[in-house]
């Protein structure tokens, strides 16, 4: 520390003597294992085994079963790295040799039961249904027999210490839980379970009404997978279980199966899901379930998929980013202004209540744009206004403020709308309808005596769309020396904005029809390359095929013939 530091823990009485004094040892590692290991003899003295210390487990003021359950964590992947078992590992193995077996420490200790059982004098007789044993294990040592072929080596090897040989195991009678009466009482008590819980998803210590209904339930569901592995139909008891409830043996984990029934009755209670929040109406542990099913959705089985969209949480939902604190305050001015002016068709400039609307606007409409993945503000503000982002350009948005201005309407407004009754036939039918609501109604076609000399540009145009069937080439475009491509966007700006001739607009539309399209003219242009490809029978390339994906996720945006076009070349929505 700085000198000056330890001065003015000096003042207040911490000297270097006292803090050297009060310096806390560190505890020896190597001293600290000889003492769990003796702790360890003493439990397997006292026991026979070390698989039967839980994490609760307490031997000598020690946390054994804790301690054991980090040594089976440590092992594993120091074999996982080296391919042996560490020191440790050996000097543990040397006290319970299978203390940390490659299946379940339940099976271990079902077997440790099993062992001791004849240890105390006791016969496994396996034809007569193991009497003398307790349901538990009778039912355990019947379903090793009836797995018996499944079993490692090392498993058969341990039920032969008990006396279960092959033989024996094929030799066994019925399992005790697949005769009629015990299993229509278990039925019973699995109906009564459901009826005030709404699941069988149970954990393997639930006691309903005395019954042990967890462990039966567990039993029910490895006869089904015993089954299931084999190949062989359904069972009369799972079929039975299955009319309860049709989840009781998922596929996936019953702690998951558990997590999610909460979530449903919550929200069958009256609470509100709220994923655009961050799930803040759950508890904590809730909603960090909800986010992790949000992020992994996509590896999730089609079965967890069906259930959560039954909650609300459908794949659209769970790729939706949530709101932030900032996006709610910038909602509030959005909802505000268009409740006065019943529109979000905002200038740059706009401020609302000292909050800069048109900025956040704009950056919404880009971001919208840029990435495929949806957000929650921009679904909220779909909600507001549906045109907030339309997929035609923010003119319209001048020429409705313009409006009402007591020097008429700037020269550059009256242009775009004469380009609008130009196009009027192209446009959507939500721009003609945004139009009409500025009084802005089409006209019929201006009549002209005047003749119009023939472009030069129109026979290197005709020439080029006989050759490619299109006349959406890139503006560097040359035909014969000629600026094709320049010369055609020249004409398309002249069209848009009403000063075309009618001679040279009609002539272009007889070539192609959509030239001069109402949508970006790039997008005009890949999907002819993309045409290009499915007519060759070609594979779209990297480019193409994100694009293609866009398409399909922004299907709804696109205008009618877009689609139309996309549908020609095999581009479905999704």
């Amino acid at each position: 520390m700085h000198p000056a530091q330890q001065r003015l823990l000096a003042d207040i009485g911490l000297t270097p003597e006292r803090a050297r004094a009060a310096r806390p040892r560190r505890k020896h590692m190597a001293t600290h294992f000889q003492r769990a290991l003796a702790c360890a003899r003493t439990f397997a003295d006292a026991h026979g085994t070390l698989v039967n210390a839980t994490t609760d487990t307490v031997q000598d003021r020690l946390k054994l079963g804790q301690w054991l359950s980090n040594q089976r964590s440590k092992d594993r992947a120091y074999q996982h790295r080296h391919g042996t078992p560490s020191p440790r590992a050996l000097a543990l193995s040397a006290i319970d040799p299978w203390w940390n077996p490659p299946w379940t420490l339940e099976w271990q200790r079902s077997w440790h039961q099993a062992h001791t059982h004849v240890q105390d004098g006791h016969a496994l007789d396996a034809t007569a249904g193991f009497p003398g044993t307790s349901s538990a294990l009778a039912t355990w040592l019947t379903t090793q027999c009836a797995q018996y072929d499944t079993l490692q080596p090392e498993q058969q090897a341990l039920l032969a210490r008990i006396g279960i040989t092959a033989d024996r195991a094929r030799g066994a009678s019925a399992r005790p839980a697949e005769r009629e009466a015990d299993f229509a009482v278990g039925l019973g008590y699995a109906r009564s379970y459901h009826a005030i819980h709404g699941t069988l998803a149970a954990a393997i210590d639930t006691v309903h009404d005395g019954f042990q209904l967890g462990r039966w339930l567990r039993r029910q569901r490895q006869h089904a997978r015993v089954d299931a592995d084999r190949g062989t139909p359904p069972s009369a008891a799972a079929k039975a279980l299955d009319k309860i409830d049709p989840w009781w043996c998922p596929p996936w984990s019953l702690a998951w199966q558990r997590a999610w029934q909460q979530v449903h009755d919550q929200i069958k209670a009256g609470h509100r899901f709220d994923a655009d929040h961050h799930f803040r109406s759950f508890a904590p542990a809730q909603r960090t379930w909800l986010r992790q099913q949000c992020n992994h959705y996509d590896d999730l089985h089609p079965g967890q998929q069906r259930l959560l969209a039954g909650i609300g949480l459908t794949r659209e939902a769970a790729r939706t980013r949530p709101l932030t604190p900032y996006a709610e305050t910038a909602l509030a001015h959005a909802r505000a202004y268009a409740a006065a002016h019943h529109t979000l068709a905002v200038a740059y400039s706009t401020v609302h209540d000292g909050f800069p609307l048109g900025r956040w606007l704009n950056d919404q409409r880009q971001q919208a744009r840029r990435e495929t993945t949806p957000h929650a503000r921009h679904q909220a503000l779909t909600t507001i206004d549906p045109w907030w982002n339309p997929p035609w350009d923010l003119a319209y948005t001048r020429a409705r403020t313009t409006q009402t201005r007591a020097t008429g309407l700037p020269a550059d407004v009256r242009s775009w709308i004469r380009a609008q009754h130009t196009a009027w036939t192209h446009l959507r039918p939500q721009q003609q309808q945004l139009l009409t609501d500025l009084g802005i109604t089409p006209t019929g076609r201006r009549r002209t005596i005047r003749v119009y000399p023939t472009s030069p540009g129109l026979a290197h145009a005709r020439a080029y769309a006989a050759l490619n069937g299109h006349l959406a080439c890139s503006k560097d475009t040359r035909h014969d020396d000629f600026a094709l491509g320049d010369w055609l966007t020249q004409k398309r700006r002249a069209a848009r904005q009403g000063r075309l001739s009618p001679t040279t607009a009609h002539a272009l539309e007889n070539l192609a029809p959509w030239w001069c399209p109402p949508w970006p003219h790039t997008w005009q242009r890949t999907y002819h390359q993309a045409r290009e490809q499915h007519d060759a029978g070609q594979d779209h390339s990297p480019a193409l095929q994100r694009w293609t994906e866009q398409q399909r996720t922004r299907w709804n945006t696109l205008h009618p013939t877009q689609q139309h076009l996309l549908t020609n070349i095999g581009i479905q929505p999704e």
